[in-house]
């Protein structure tokens, strides 16, 4: 692993952000997003058969107002632990979005990328009446100063986050296997448009906390020049239920393997149906 740039150290961490950002483009979203505000979701982290790491999704209690409007303030943390710091890693990244509350499309969102001695923050700002998100990034490199751009974006644009949230305010129940789905993330300035992500189908998993049913889900990442391996070298699975909360993350690396689990969780509208052992 020690192959990996510093930029590229939080992956373990943000799979779980960027890879579940899965909202089809013509679903049918219900009335209200089944999630709470105060929920929190933890998860474990491996690298192959170490334990790496822990990260936590959490919506505040609070709504916030952004532009007038008010807004759910979803907040990801990623930690490394004493295991990755055995081959030089350590890591503690946070991200941060804030979701219209009648739409769930991202206002703004804030990203604080703390790798060994390498510090990045982000803040992107969206602006739907002129299509257009400000992006202003700091490094601490030698003479830093802020960088501020733009950029053109969708309406059905995505931050690294907010996918995953809208995702759970949609009917899944009329997905079928080998369905495609798209969406268009804006990531570090750049605009990944038409992700495809395709549906594998419905299965029953066994996790730490029981066998549950889960939808199963295939983002097309690439795989030429990157550090992940196989023809699908991501797969995700999600709850079965109203929560449509993520319950492992296993993606293939050219070296090793990741497997991201929920471990722990709080404040769900309804308990997850997990089948003890």
């Amino acid at each position: 692993m020690p192959y990996l740039k510093k930029e590229r150290y939080s992956v373990f961490f943000i799979l779980l952000s960027l890879l579940l950002s899965l909202p089809p483009v013509c679903a049918k979203q219900t009335v209200e997003p089944p999630f709470h505000r105060g929920e929190h979701l933890e998860y474990q982290v491996y690298y192959s058969i170490v334990h790496a790491g822990t990260a936590i999704m959490s919506v505040d209690e609070a709504l916030h107002e952004i532009d007038n409007r008010p807004c759910y303030k979803v907040h990801v943390q990623g930690i490394s632990n004493d295991a990755l710091a055995l081959w030089g890693l350590k890591v503690k990244d946070t991200w941060e979005t804030y979701l219209d509350v009648e739409q769930l499309r991202p206002r703004k969102f804030l990203a604080h990328i703390q790798e060994n001695n390498y510090v990045r923050k982000e803040c992107i700002d969206f602006d739907y009446q002129k299509n257009q998100a400000r992006i202003e990034v700091f490094e601490n490199t030698p003479n830093a100063k802020p960088e501020i751009s733009y950029c053109l974006i969708p309406d059905t644009i995505k931050d690294l986050i907010s996918g995953y949230y809208a995702l759970r305010a949609i009917d899944t129940k009329q997905l079928k296997p080998g369905d495609a789905l798209r969406i268009s993330v804006l990531h570090e300035k750049h605009m990944y448009a038409d992700i495809s992500i395709l549906f594998l189908g419905r299965r029953t998993i066994t996790t730490k906390l029981g066998k549950v049913s889960s939808l199963v889900f295939a983002p097309m990442v690439p795989t030429e020049n990157s550090i992940f391996a196989g023809k699908r070298p991501v797969e995700i699975f999600i709850s079965d239920d109203v929560n449509k909360v993520p319950l492992q993350l296993k993606a293939n690396l050219v070296l090793g393997a990741v497997e991201i689990e929920l471990s722990n969780y709080r404040g769900l509208k309804v308990a997850i149906p997990f089948e003890k052992p």
